[in-house]
């Protein structure tokens, strides 16, 4: 597949090259550079072999180091259980406290299990999949106020609070909206867990910040090299060429060679399907939030 990708982008550049540069240069300078073929062959040869590079990076470490426009700021941990933690409701209405005026805590335990139709969080027990909150025909309500995950064998299990605001007027607790809403962030730290994303954990990396720009800058000095000292462009010109195909290689080519990298997301378990099982155990259907 790599080879594949080297043959067919150094071609289609090598073609870009030498018809552009007999166009441009003619146009621009009366003539172009000698030998310009081989200067052609080069420059695609050096262009084609960084952008195959970047392809086996991105295989390796699909997203973490994207273009500008997409990597993600963060390393991934991957994880198959954890604890929800739960504050509860018994009318539906008021979260249950203590005497002291704390909420009540529950935990249930939630394993990763794998079937036909993907991965899913099953609860210890019922076999429900994870929700974030639930109003229950019987039994209490509840939302997830955190999760507890153990990422560490001989560590005790590290907290991720739920994203939440308080009504000033009523006091009721929900979650915020967007994203941000179905995120779990580490108590006292920036590791977090999205909830639509269970098992996966993710850790904001500062060195993978630096590494991506690294990776991106260097991307528009290969384009930079192939322009000016091997095809003969002057800087000026070797600037803006370099600035446009950089980033018209980044906005629309990159992607495309990055797609079959990508692993998609385990496939959600069907909204239908959980409804059933919710109704059949004889809860309300799974509200999403």
């Amino acid at each position: 597949m790599l080879l594949l990708i080297l043959f067919l982008v150094t071609f289609v550049l090598f073609a870009l090259f030498l018809g552009g540069g007999l166009v441009a240069q003619g146009y621009l300078y009366q003539q172009p550079a000698d030998k310009l073929p081989l200067r052609a062959l080069s420059a695609a040869v050096l262009v084609g072999l960084f952008i195959t590079i970047w392809v086996w990076i991105d295989r390796a470490a699909p997203r973490k180091y994207d273009t500008f426009f997409e990597f993600a700021p963060y390393e991934r941990k991957e994880f198959a259980e954890f604890e929800a933690v739960r504050w509860v409701s018994p009318d539906g209405t008021r979260l249950k406290s203590d005497a002291e005026g704390k909420l009540v805590e529950v935990t249930a335990k939630f394993r990763k299990v794998t079937g036909a139709k993907g991965d899913a969080f099953l609860e210890e027990g019922t076999d429900l999949p994870f929700q974030l909150s639930s109003s229950g025909k019987t039994g209490d309500s509840y939302m997830t106020a955190a999760i507890k995950v153990k990422l560490d064998p001989d560590a005790e299990p590290v907290r991720f609070n739920a994203q939440l605001k308080t009504d000033t007027r009523s006091g009721a607790k929900t979650y915020v909206a967007g994203a941000e809403g179905r995120r779990f962030v580490e108590e006292g730290g920036s590791r977090y867990v999205q909830s639509d994303q269970l098992g996966v954990l993710y850790v904001p990396s500062n060195w993978t910040v630096v590494k991506a720009l690294f990776i991106n800058l260097l991307h528009y000095l290969v384009w930079f090299v192939a322009f000016w000292p091997i095809l003969q462009f002057t800087r000026g010109h070797a600037v803006l060429l370099t600035a446009a195909f950089g980033t018209l290689t980044m906005l629309l080519v990159m992607p495309l060679l990055f797609k079959p990298n990508r692993t998609p997301k385990p496939p959600e378990v069907k909204t239908a399907l959980v409804t059933r099982i919710s109704e059949r155990r004889g809860l309300s259907p799974p509200s999403l939030v």
